[in-house]
């Protein structure tokens, strides 16, 4: 028993050295970083490693990060909510994902003992997502699986944007976000071009470039306090702006107040039924197709001039309609 313990233990040492090299390492290199005497003790290890760990042409040990990697256990309702989070994913994500395709179609075959009908409910979601791939979604597909990989190894890229096709610039990847705006993809991280951390839209990225340059994300980051102070991912100059938003009685008011919109919302009853709405985001820029959806429902009260613009645009609109009217139309 000593004897397996002790090779479960050195398989357990081996694969966490493989995870910090991402190149691979050969067994003479593993035996000495190890403190290892003989490499045949390390060989002796390989036909019990992981399916995911190979060996290359050059007779490196490395970890395949196409292979299946993550291996859980969930719980009916834990599968659930990623059920759920699946189906947020198939509605407000317009571009095909076939990852996503097969991360659902394996938690569907898991589900069919346990709870047939989910099962199939998650199976029809998979279906729902599996479209042909565009030329245009093929390169969004291939950026963002190239910043994935770059977030697991720590490893920046070269982006060329398409607004500035002869420009690369270098970027350490930080986080990487979806949201229901636009239903668009971002990466956030540090622009070495312009010396700070921005945020990138993986949909109009022309190419990603993986590099084998190192780096590191400071301390001081942390992506759910950056983007709290943002209505999507947009968090402006650092100085947040009050919202201010009033609704009217009835339907819109009620559906207002039972929803948990932003994390510095606070909502005020008023006497007739309706509510006031206050919110603070370092940009309103993104706000503004919400805050039209209301139409005449919703007032802006504060800021002035998101005010003035919202009124104007009500304004255009209505003159609009006029026009139709007018015509016969």
């Amino acid at each position: 028993m000593p004897r397996l313990e002790n090779k479960l233990t050195r398989i357990g040492q081996i694969e966490a050295l493989l995870w910090a090299y991402k190149d691979g390492l050969k067994p003479a290199e593993i035996a000495r970083k190890l403190g290892i005497k003989h490499r045949s003790t390390v060989t002796r290890c390989a036909p019990d490693l992981p399916a995911y760990i190979h060996e290359d042409d050059e007779g490196r040990w490395k970890i395949d990060r196409e292979a299946d990697l993550v291996k859980i256990a969930l719980t009916l309702h834990e599968a659930m909510a990623v059920h759920l989070a699946a189906r947020l994913l198939a509605r407000y994500s317009d571009k095909p994902n076939p990852h996503a395709v097969v991360a659902l179609s394996k938690l569907s075959m898991g589900m069919q003992r346990a709870a047939p009908m989910i099962a199939q409910h998650i199976a029809q979601t998979s279906a729902k997502i599996n479209r042909p791939i565009a030329e245009a979604t093929k390169t969004y597909l291939d950026a963002l699986e190239t910043l994935t990989h770059a977030c697991a190894d720590g490893t920046r890229v070269q982006l060329v944007m398409r607004e500035k096709p002869d420009m690369e610039r270098l970027f350490d990847p930080y986080f990487i976000e979806l949201i229901a705006v636009g239903y668009l993809t971002y990466a956030i991280g540090f622009d070495h071009y312009r010396q700070e951390v921005l945020t990138f839209t993986i949909d109009r990225l022309l190419s990603v470039t993986a590099t084998h340059e190192p780096y590191t994300i400071p301390t001081s980051f942390n992506p759910l306090t950056k983007l709290a102070g943002a209505w999507g991912v947009n968090w402006g100059d650092g100085k947040p702006v009050e919202v201010v938003l009033r609704f009217t009685a009835g339907r819109v008011a009620n559906r207002v107040s039972e929803t948990n919109w932003h994390e510095t919302q606070i909502i005020e009853p008023l006497v007739d039924g309706g509510c006031i709405l206050r919110i603070k985001v370092g940009s309103t820029q993104e706000m503004k197709p919400w805050i039209r959806q209301w139409g005449p429902d919703c007032v802006v009260l504060e800021p002035p001039e998101l005010r003035k613009e919202i009124g104007e645009e009500m304004r255009r609109a209505g003159e609009l309609y006029s026009i139709k009217e007018e015509k016969g139309g």
